[in-house]
């Protein structure tokens, strides 16, 4: 073969390297895009532009099976509840949405999180019950009284450590034999805010919570619409 055509065939050789390597870097590509984290936020509508109105003026949220990763994992059951229509859907980022560690976190998870900056913020957190029982598939009630769980997981709901005299109301109710204890703590210190309301459950091993926090001007304007968000939590 005269040296012509060797190289020739060496700039062919070349050419289907490279080609080679951008298939590789397109489809790379495409599966970084494919694999996305399906719980980032969208386009940051406020959520009356796509949830369904319910009867009273809020806007119901029912997560998708394969909305998270502890849903895609099947480590608990889809859960929903209602928001005020102009709240919008904020980011939940990889190092605290569970991503990394499902289905084995021993930590909480961040699921969804929305927020308005006139009324609040809320977000549904699981934890692993086996920070508090070495039991599996256990109701709430079976795993501590109202006053045994908050003392547990304070923490979760404030971001520190609380007093008894940060509690100022609790309660339990039950919906369709499920049962659901409510909390709400004045935390003038916390690092979530001044006011905050927990609704706790159980689904499957997990715990699930759904906080709301505000400051004190949010809660003297928006009190009946953060209270009507916490209650709403259904599994």
């Amino acid at each position: 073969m005269t040296s012509k055509g060797k190289n020739a065939d060496v700039n062919i050789a070349r050419r289907l390297a490279l080609l080679g390597t951008a298939s590789v870097a397109v489809s790379m590509k495409q599966e970084k895009v494919l694999a996305r984290p399906a719980n980032e936020a969208g386009d940051g509508a406020q959520v009356e532009a796509y949830l369904p109105e319910t009867a009273d003026g809020f806007y119901e949220y029912v997560v998708k099976p394969d909305r998270t990763p502890a849903l895609r994992a099947e480590q608990l059951d889809p859960y929903r509840f209602v928001l005020p229509k102009t709240w919008k859907e904020q980011p939940v980022v990889n190092a605290i949405s569970g991503n990394y560690c499902q289905p084995r976190c021993d930590e909480p998870t961040t699921e969804v999180k929305f927020g308005s900056p006139r009324e609040g913020n809320m977000q549904v957190i699981i934890a692993p019950l086996t920070k508090l029982t070495r039991l599996k598939n256990q109701t709430v009630d079976q795993i501590g009284t109202l006053d045994g769980v908050i003392n547990s997981i304070g923490p979760y709901i404030t971001g520190d450590f609380i007093e008894p005299e940060d509690i100022t109301d609790m309660r339990e109710f039950e919906d369709q034999g499920r049962k659901y204890y409510l909390y709400e703590l004045t935390t003038p210190y916390a690092i979530t805010g001044q006011h905050n309301l927990a609704c706790v459950t159980t689904t499957k091993n997990e715990l699930l919570m759904l906080l709301v926090s505000s400051s004190d001007k949010q809660w003297n304007s928006c009190e009946a619409n953060l209270r009507r968000v916490v209650e709403s939590l259904r599994v």
